[in-house]
């Protein structure tokens, strides 16, 4: 059974179809049994295969009963009803994510037994510091279900036999989301997305089929599918997973190995068509996040077409609602050995009816505007240092910008600086600007980061060693420096340079 509330804070429970009619209904506007980091990748499982099942079915409109639902999943898997059931005890049946054996014989691979789901799940923790390891230990169905659906879709490369996901930029990357939300929680994303997918299929008479669900095929660790042979929404999987269920009804997993990754697409580099993802705009490869998160700077770049190619579900369609939008960029940010981060960001697009087009060039747009500020505060920052360093010397005539003893001090201080801008970043001015509004808010924007350079410079002279009559002269000849050099750099945004 799996949970969820909706949008007045009450509690259901119901089947893995009841929880799709839920979404199809807009009811479910959260999944309380998800942790913070499962929560794109069951968006993403359970908007693809409704999609599917849509596509397949040839329906348009989304069905809004359980029973409905069963018989869209079910058609999916026409012989294999048991596809959609967490438990199977006949191995040589799927179950829910989990690969059928090849032969019977492959059953002794299985030697791995992982007794509680966060053991399964794909957080890389370091010596039980950041999230303590196999906490969960009075699990339910749902617990294992969202971690086998986070493991199976978004893994990577974690040691011999364990290889990762194909929708991805190699096997340290990370499987990231860029897409439009509508307000209204869980329900009101997988209606919008879910949708836009089969309108898309609908238009494309040329769509290629194939393999859709690949833990319906048996796979015994030596054989990858062929990327050209699968349903470009396949869902995959990545690793030998079958669950078991004890007279208690406690369930606990067995894992094997496999010589190879289930889908061969390493020559791919991630350009798998995620409809989430967003590529890299020459083409060569889909975009990996690091580990510095979605700072403004990293959201600008992203919302570049120069820089990014956006994926279809970040891209604004007709059907989107006028009010309440937000672009989402989500990312469990993988590294070798380790995990850096767990990194989201919604920016508020509400206002891209104001704009002067409504469609995809009010993205271009707002991309635009969010890429000058980002350079007007690089530039700022880039000023920022330069006055610290010259403080942190004694004020000479002339910093020496390749002292890293004074440039690792002034660093904290850059990082406060880009914390104080990242809070302000989209704020009204930006939609003016986006909006081109003939008021000047490129020079209201600087005149804003000019007064957090010097209320951050003041704060760093302050706090800054040495004796008071050195540090009097160092602090004014910095300051002025600084002072002078933001005067003149407004001076040119008021000429609209």
């Amino acid at each position: 059974m799996i949970g969820w509330r909706d949008a007045d804070d009450r509690a259901h429970r119901g089947s893995l179809f009841a929880a799709f009619a839920a979404l199809a209904r807009g009811e479910a506007w959260s999944f309380p049994a998800l942790r913070p980091h499962q929560r794109e990748p069951w968006h993403a499982f359970t908007v693809q295969v409704a999609a599917l099942a849509m596509i397949h079915a040839g329906e348009t409109g989304l069905p809004t009963g359980e029973e409905a639902w069963r018989d869209l999943l079910h058609g999916l898997t026409p012989d294999q009803p048991e596809a959609w059931e967490l438990v199977v005890e006949d191995w040589s049946k799927p179950a829910l994510l989990q690969p059928p054996l090849v032969a019977s014989t492959d059953r002794a691979a299985y030697k791995n037994r992982l007794a509680a789901p966060d053991a399964l799940d794909m957080l890389v923790t370091a010596k039980n510091h950041d999230v303590k390891q196999e906490r969960i230990a009075t699990a339910t169905d749902e617990d294992w279900l969202f971690a086998l659906v986070t493991l199976q879709t978004t893994e990577g490369f974690l040691g011999a036999g364990n290889y990762g996901i194909s929708r991805m930029n190699g096997g340290f990357a990370s499987r990231m989301t860029l897409g439009l939300r509508p307000a209204g929680g869980a329900g009101e994303a997988f209606r919008r997305d879910v949708a836009h997918l089969v309108a898309d299929a609908g238009a494309r008479p040329d769509r290629r089929t194939g393999v859709s669900l690949l833990w319906t095929v048996p796979w015994g660790g030596t054989e990858s599918l062929d990327y050209d042979d699968l349903d470009e929404l396949y869902v995959e999987i990545c690793r030998r997973i079958r669950l078991r269920r004890a007279a208690s009804g406690d369930i606990d997993a067995l894992a094997a190995g496999s010589k190879c990754a289930r889908v061969a697409a390493a020559q791919r580099k991630g350009l798998t068509g995620d409809p989430w993802a967003p590529l890299k705009a020459d083409g060569a490869s889909s975009h990996t996040p690091s580990g510095a998160g979605f700072g403004y700077r990293q959201m600008a770049r992203l919302l570049d077409r120069k820089e990014i190619a956006r994926p279809l579900l970040a891209e604004h369609h007709a059907g989107d609602a006028a009010t309440g939008l937000s672009i989402v960029a989500a990312a469990l940010v993988r590294g070798q050995g380790k995990t850096e981060g767990l990194h989201r960001r919604a920016v508020r697009v509400s206002r891209i009816a104001e704009l002067p087009t409504g469609d995809h060039a009010a993205l271009d747009r707002i991309g635009e505007v969010a890429n000058t500020r980002a350079n007007d505060a690089s530039e700022a920052g880039r000023r920022l240092r330069r006055a610290l360093m010259s403080l942190l010397q004694g004020g000479p005539d002339k910093a020496r910008l390749d002292d890293d003893a004074s440039k690792k001090k002034a660093e904290r201080w850059i990082w406060r600086f880009d914390q104080a801008v990242d809070a302000d970043f989209f704020d009204a001015p930006f939609w003016s600007e986006a909006a081109a509004d003939p008021g000047n808010h490129r020079l209201m924007w600087r005149s804003r980061l000019r007064d957090t350079a010097l209320t951050l410079f003041d704060e760093a002279a302050d706090a800054a060693p040495g004796t008071t009559m050195r540090r009097v002269p160092a602090r004014a000849r910095a300051r002025s420096m600084l002072f002078f050099e933001m005067a003149r750099w407004l001076k040119e945004a008021e000429h609209g340079e």
